[in-house]
């Protein structure tokens, strides 16, 4: 009994070494946790400005925890959604952005929320989503501080959908209503996008693949591609004469070798004339340049 007190001592001293440490380390962080709310709402933006975009979350979220009333707290809820957004986290992005609006549809934030829902759908590859949450804007927001560059933002949702007639209809309307807007470049801009897309020629699929039944490499030819072009027709020609050699010699064997190398290389020549024809009619050029066109949002 007696040697086993210094033991006991021995736990109890270190017992309450512990109880002091994680007291003393639940005090330092207190002062962060309750800062004030001013001072959580600069450190979220600094850490957004420095693109440690998962702690400016966190500090928002810090923010909107203890003060959920507070001045600070529209912001820090805008704020939040960009930066899920941009630190690639486009789930909670828009679950954050859709809180914000119905928290704070009367305010500016709220406003601004809607506006950059539709923005990130239209980035995200969701432009019928973003002409629904455009559409709405516009219906909650008729006087808005943000009218003209909803209508910018229809404009790029049609184009995405490939309806260019629409697109350029509401670009013409932009034009009528806002005619020295502070998008009139970005309306510029988009309005050639379209008009290249229109008069882009188009290559037919019924051409390519008839001419390369009759010539091998005639779809490359068409297409503009000119060296696999040559390389086709010369391959499809050559295992021609060294099927007709082997005729002359009276070689079946080589002749179903040469034959069997021949219509493999005949039939990829009609396969690689539709897939030419699909890569030179391709939308996705135009599609990329007008997600690179629109307007940043924040």
């Amino acid at each position: 009994m007696t040697g086993g007190r210094p033991v006991l001592r021995a736990c109890m001293r270190a017992l309450v070494k512990g109880c002091a440490l994680c007291a003393a380390l639940l005090f330092l962080h207190v002062p962060r946790a309750h800062s004030g709310e001013a001072e959580l709402a600069a450190l979220a933006r600094a850490h957004y400005d420095a693109g440690e975009y998962y702690n400016s979350v966190t500090e928002c979220m810090r923010l909107l925890q203890a003060y959920p009333s507070g001045k600070q707290a529209p912001d820090a809820a805008l704020l939040m959604g960009q930066a899920y957004y941009r630190g690639g986290n486009y789930y909670s992005a828009t679950l954050a952005m859709m809180g914000c609006y119905d928290t704070y549809r009367d305010r500016d934030q709220g406003e601004r929320a809607l506006l950059f829902l539709a923005y990130m759908r239209l980035q995200t590859g969701s432009p019928f989503f973003a002409t629904r949450t455009l559409q709405e804007y516009r219906h909650i927001y008729r006087e808005g501080a943000y009218r003209d560059l909803a209508a910018l933002d229809l404009c790029y949702a049609s184009a995405l959908q490939y309806d260019l007639k629409s697109a350029q209809s509401a670009l013409d309307s932009i034009d009528e209503t806002w005619p020295d807007g502070r998008y009139a470049l970005k309306v510029q801009e988009l309005r050639a996008l379209i008009q290249e897309e229109i008069n882009r020629p188009r290559k037919s699929l019924a051409v390519s693949v008839l001419g390369s039944l009759v010539m091998p490499g005639f779809g490359h030819f068409y297409a503009g591609d000119w060296l696999t072009g040559t390389l086709s027709f010369l391959c499809n020609a050559g295992l021609i004469y060294l099927i007709y050699d082997a005729y002359r010699d009276d070689n079946r064997f080589r002749m179903a070798v040469f034959g069997f190398a021949e219509f493999s290389f005949y039939q990829y020549s009609i396969a690689s004339a539709i897939n030419n024809v699909y890569e030179y009619n391709n939308r996705e050029p135009f599609y990329k340049a007008v997600r690179l066109s629109i307007q940043e949002h924040f």
